[in-house]
């Protein structure tokens, strides 16, 4: 009755001890966020908190066939997104690694061996021959009694660890994506301004013409004609920088979409066929689920939580249950008989003494790591912030700017005709033509960097948000 009830009791000890856990109860590093975004506009379309969206396909607002063919190509063919793959999946192993911990360890083994022995070995029997066959089948299974929780919290902490890893590979899609809508942007911009110089250098010509022709029949002096030409020298000058560009960021595009830029090319376009959409901005603590850098430096401080776990564990005895058996014998013939049959069976403790402060060490180091983890985590989410801020305020300021650069085209644009018309009655001399249509050039050329900018702009605050539309 005695060793009845010391079995049961046994038995309750392993039960409500298996339900331990020695890694501290986490809970999300808190941070004071702030209600809303300080440099938000007030005419801005405010997001309603959906934790549960997913990450769209935003780059589609910008209503362009081949920018949507550009970015699907990046998640088969970007090398960075494939090494965030590969990285992920590699954490997910690692899980599964860690996983297998719940369960039994089975093996099996078997020998078949001739052994000689020693004549003169100890303790042996005058009857025993030299030469003596060994015949072994059999199998084993170890369990680790989790009493401690050591083998739970590295599941833990390795699962938090997979997630982590899952978010940085959406931080680098994301960034892929960005970089490439933004290098894309940059590029029609470019053709854009092209285009404008284009016009700018047949009108120059035409000038330059009309002032040699002038010149050589002694209308008007030569400073006129000199003058003209210099503005055509200028102009193609400025003709191969902006080529020179153009083709910078078509490389960029290409390495972005896992091609050789030698032979990859996109055909011309302009920065007016690109729709300027409206991005929704929420409140600023959604950026803790929709960011996946901040998702990330969340999940990597709770596995470090999990670690301290671990590393406490150290210090409580290892229980493992086992089961060795199997068949041995002397002769090929029977070794499955039942007489050859043998086996073992039991639970195998085992608890370190002294290590010279081994385990303190490792349980500091772990405490250490994840005060670490979470400073990093605090400051990502500052840092996320931030720059929320920085793409909103320079939105704001450049949407307000917009309403100057249209009126400096528009008198731009008036003085030039206005110069022209007193120049044709004698008023002006023609070095105000000159002035009014290098004016008019600079100011369409503005309008062109700000349209380019604001749709760039809305591709950073998206990034900054987390890949939300």
């Amino acid at each position: 009755m005695l060793n009845k009830f010391r079995h049961f009791l046994g038995v309750g000890l392993l039960s409500v001890c298996y339900g331990c856990s020695l890694a501290p109860d986490y809970k999300r590093p808190e941070i004071q966020m702030p209600s809303n975004f300080k440099e938000i506009a007030q005419d801005w379309v405010v997001a309603k908190p959906a934790d549960q969206m997913k990450r769209g396909s935003w780059w589609k607002n910008f209503s362009d066939p081949i920018l949507d063919q550009l970015v699907s190509k990046t998640e088969t063919n970007n090398f960075q997104i494939a090494a965030a793959v590969a990285r992920y999946e590699n954490a997910s192993a690692f899980l599964a690694v860690n996983n297998a911990g719940l369960y039994p360890q089975i093996a099996v083994t078997g020998a078949a061996t001739e052994n000689r022995q020693s004549i003169g070995r100890p303790l042996r029997g005058a009857n025993q021959p030299n030469i003596y066959d060994n015949n072994f089948f059999g199998g084993l299974a170890t369990y680790e009694v989790d009493l401690w929780g050591r083998v739970r919290s590295g599941i833990d902490s390795a699962s938090a660890l997979a997630e982590a890893s899952q978010e940085d590979l959406e931080s680098v899609r994301l960034m892929i994506q960005a970089d490439l809508v933004s290098s894309y942007i940059a590029m029609r911009g470019v053709e854009s301004q092209q285009d404008i110089l284009q016009q700018d250098l047949s009108m120059y010509q035409k000038q330059a013409d009309l002032m040699q022709k002038r010149y050589k029949e002694g209308i008007n002096t030569g400073v006129d004609f000199y003058r003209v030409q210099g503005l055509v020298e200028s102009g193609r000058i400025r003709e191969k920088a902006l080529q020179t560009r153009r083709a910078q960021l078509e490389h960029v595009i290409a390495v972005l979409v896992g091609e050789s830029p030698s032979s990859f090319s996109l055909p011309r376009g302009s920065v007016d066929n690109l729709k300027l959409a409206p991005v929704a901005v929420s409140i600023p603590s959604t950026l803790l689920e929709r960011r996946p850098d901040v998702a990330s430096a969340e999940r990597r401080v709770a596995a470090s939580n999990a670690e301290i776990g671990v590393a406490r564990s150290a210090f409580f005895p290892v229980l493992s249950l086992s089961a060795f058996g199997g068949y041995q014998t002397a002769n090929q013939a029977n070794i499955l008989a039942a007489p050859n049959a043998f086996w073992t069976i039991g639970p195998l403790a085992f608890l370190t003494i002294f290590d010279g402060g081994r385990r303190s060490a490792i349980v500091d180091q772990a405490i250490a790591k994840n005060a670490e983890n979470t400073a990093v985590y605090k400051n990502t989410v500052l840092v996320a912030i931030k720059e929320v801020e920085d793409v909103l305020v320079q939105l704001k300021n450049r949407e307000e700017s917009l309403v100057n650069v249209e009126n400096n085209l528009m008198y731009a644009e008036k003085t030039y005709k206005i110069s022209t018309v007193r120049y044709r009655e004698g008023v002006a001399g023609y070095l105000e033509i000159v002035d009014a249509a290098i004016d008019q050039s600079r100011a369409r050329t503005v309008q062109i960097d700000y349209q380019t900018q604001l749709l760039i702009d809305r591709v950073l605050l998206i990034k900054a948000l987390g890949g939300y539309w």
